[in-house]
């Protein structure tokens, strides 16, 4: 007979702390392609969004996005 032993370890998820966070945006009217300079300032790109509807007043729909780089460490373990 085979036996087995497991062992559950817990690990955490939390942003890198030596990067940033991103936001971007892109027009979602047929045949734009106007995309907000991507950045760690979301402020900034809503911004940018906003200023591209005022010159083009039918532009109102945007996919935004927002990443960051993400470190996963077992639970109990020093940070590298």
């Amino acid at each position: 007979m085979t036996r087995s032993v497991l062992r559950y370890v817990n690990h955490r998820i939390f942003r890198d702390p030596a990067t940033k966070p991103n936001a971007a945006a892109h027009c979602l009217h047929k045949e734009c392609d106007w995309a907000a300079t991507p950045g760690p300032d979301v402020a900034e790109v809503d911004r940018q969004c906003m200023t591209h509807t005022g010159l083009n007043a039918d532009h109102t729909l945007f996919l935004r996005g927002f990443w960051d780089i993400a470190r996963v460490q077992r639970v109990g373990s020093p940070g590298r």
